[in-house]
């Protein structure tokens, strides 16, 4: 019985060092939901919504590349409630920005 454990264990990890478990990717939906938890509901009037949402719909309107996803990422603090609040939104801001690059490396790095 012994030996059969072992020898599953050995088939479990051999897969899992050849990368027959594939890695999970992120959908938009999920990326909207951890940003607006991230960022709470408010923060100092900037809402959370006004960043994720233009956020989200970018990303899932634009695929493609890695470097592409990631300049949309950068392009958060260009966002108009970015811009009308920064100094009160810069924290949402960042979490979001954060969790867009989270995003495009989960889906777009090999």
């Amino acid at each position: 019985m012994r030996n059969v454990a072992l020898v599953c264990l050995m088939v479990v990890s051999g897969f899992l060092i050849s990368g027959c478990v594939g890695k999970q990717a992120m959908s938009t939906s999920e990326f909207r939901g951890l940003c607006l938890a991230g960022g709470g509901e408010k923060h100092r009037g900037c809402s959370s919504m006004d960043i994720c949402f233009p956020l989200a719909d970018r990303l899932e309107n634009e695929p493609g590349a890695l470097g592409h996803c990631l300049d949309i990422c950068q392009g958060a603090t260009n966002s108009p409630a970015a811009a009308s609040g920064m100094n009160s939104c810069a924290p949402i801001v960042s979490m979001a920005r954060n969790m867009c690059i989270k995003y495009c490396r989960i889906n777009y790095e090999p």
